[in-house]
């Protein structure tokens, strides 16, 4: 029986999320992911059963604390406050596994994951401004902008300054 080593899984993984980074997880394969590792598809098997279970090796954690964003949330009315503040902090943790999650998990059983997101700061968008006239009708497209911004960010943050997110989370909350 061969021992599995880390430094081997890291090595898979790291190819993995290159692979599904440029090719989304339907179009990634098993054989350039093996092959970026300097391995054999059958011993890349040894580690992971399936795609579907090297791509949770990658985005499960993050995938569970986003579920676990709403069972941790206050009460109080600082809710998007303290909820924006943890999404900004699982991104920049998170850099390569949030690009991933956010945007490349059609065909798998994380594909919700944007929704729920998106729906929970919906949600405290509504809370917060619940009384304000015509809040509650554009808590969904703002929700929408802050996370489409914040991965934008992610996305090109070669091109933006440090602190483009907290400005951008800054402008919108106003």
């Amino acid at each position: 029986m061969q021992v599995l080593k880390e430094e081997v899984r890291q090595r898979i993984i790291k190819s993995a999320k290159r692979e599904f980074k440029n090719n989304g997880f339907d179009k990634a394969s098993m054989r350039d992911i093996a092959d970026s590792a300097k391995m054999t598809v059958g011993n890349l098997y040894r580690y992971y059963k399936n795609k579907e279970d090297m791509f949770g090796a990658i985005v499960g954690d993050l995938y569970q604390e986003l579920k676990d964003l709403r069972k941790n949330m206050s009460e109080e009315k600082g809710q998007v406050k303290e909820l924006l503040d943890r999404l900004v902090e699982l991104q920049k943790a998170n850099k390569a596994e949030w690009l991933i999650l956010f945007n490349t998990t059609k065909g798998t059983k994380y594909a919700r994951a944007v929704d729920d997101v998106y729906s929970l700061l919906t949600e405290a968008l509504v809370e917060q401004y619940k009384g304000k006239d015509g809040f509650e009708e554009i808590a969904k497209p703002v929700s929408y902008a802050i996370l489409n911004g914040l991965n934008t960010i992610l996305q090109n943050e070669r091109k933006y300054a440090p602190e483009a997110t907290d400005l951008f989370l800054e402008y919108m909350i106003k």
